[in-house]
């Protein structure tokens, strides 16, 4: 006698079926930053863009910002960008001058500010144009070929999936899911951007955005490997249905996880260094989305996807496609 694999009862939500509402509220939240993205675009780092980042720390007492910002306007050092953090530290970014060496510029900035109060300098690196551009295009690179090593691999993992599915929509959706994300994080810093000048875009923002992929994929793979294990043994189980209980049943697991790491994050964001805080910044938005995404976006699309499959194979069952009636060449007149 055959036995049936039965789901847990878990106390059910029915997410899937309202996954018109979540795709307009994906939309929501991604359509302003995502026009604020290729609008104006993000304030790039000297990583991107090239320039110079500078570091003084003041031995005793901090001076006040606005004091630093009037000491340095004699100078007149363009496209200057100056922000001051906790222990008394002050960082400096700004476009190599026309005409003059990146050191020498650096030179007339410290000699400025130690005349105001007694200071040292912590940190002086300088990026020129060729470096940023090749970090830029390396940066590109390694998104696109993350994604596609993604794809292969949800594909090949997921190969035994029962039909009609298909593991090439399970592995498609996941990359779409991980494209709102980025997309999301690009453009959230894209708006604050423009209120908050020191929030930018450097080398470890592609680390936290590929961390955050990662998180993400986990998720999605957490929800897809259990909606593949009920398919298995509930093959004549409506997908919908399947899709949704297996939700249920990692939806928790996956908030618990989110949720404890959102704590340290928001930690870290509050309290942690000026220097690692856009970096922690890009990893709590892309962790929250992230969270987002693999509940209300990856699994809604795949069964959307599924039915508009099962609907199309239905009506060309019913309406086989005409084969066209090849004619016989006329015999040959002898």
């Amino acid at each position: 006698m055959n036995k049936k694999f039965f789901i847990p009862q878990v106390d059910q939500f029915d997410l899937i079926s309202r996954r018109r509402l979540w795709y307009i509220l994906s939309l929501v939240i991604i359509i302003p930053g995502t026009v604020s993205f290729f609008v104006r675009g993000v304030n790039l780092g000297i990583d991107f863009k090239g320039g110079v980042l500078q570091q003084v720390t003041f031995e005793k007492t901090q001076v006040g910002e606005q004091t630093l910002r009037d000491s340095l306007t004699d100078l007149k050092v363009k496209g200057l960008s100056l922000q001051t953090a906790a222990g008394n530290q002050v960082f400096l970014r700004y476009p190599q001058q026309e005409g003059e060496a990146t050191r020498d510029t650096g030179n007339r900035i410290l000699s400025k500010l130690t005349s105001a109060a007694t200071a040292k300098e912590t940190a002086f690196e300088s990026i020129g144009g060729s470096v940023a551009k090749a970090t830029t295009i390396s940066a590109i690179w390694s998104v696109v070929l993350a994604s596609l090593a993604i794809l292969v691999f949800i594909a090949w993992s997921f190969r035994a999936v029962p039909k009609p599915a298909s593991a090439w929509r399970f592995g498609t959706t996941a990359i779409v899911a991980l494209l709102h994300d980025l997309l999301f994080v690009l453009g959230m810093f894209s708006l604050l951007g423009i209120f908050f000048p020191s929030i930018e875009v450097d080398s470890l923002f592609i680390t936290a955005i590929l961390t955050v992929l990662g998180f993400s994929l986990n998720d999605t793979i957490v929800v897809y490997d259990r909606i593949r294990e009920n398919l298995t043994y509930n093959p004549e189980q409506d997908f919908e249905k399947v899709a949704n209980d297996s939700l249920n049943q990692t939806v928790v697991r996956s908030l618990n996880t989110s949720f404890t790491v959102l704590i340290v994050l928001i930690s870290l964001l509050v309290l942690g260094g000026e220097s690692i805080r856009n970096f922690i910044l890009a990893l709590t938005l892309g962790v929250g989305v992230g969270t987002y995404s693999s509940i209300f976006t990856a699994a809604p699309l795949l069964v959307t996807w599924q039915y508009w499959a099962e609907r199309r194979a239905a009506k060309l069952a019913l309406n086989p496609p005409k084969k066209k009636e090849t004619q016989k060449p006329a015999p040959k007149k002898k």
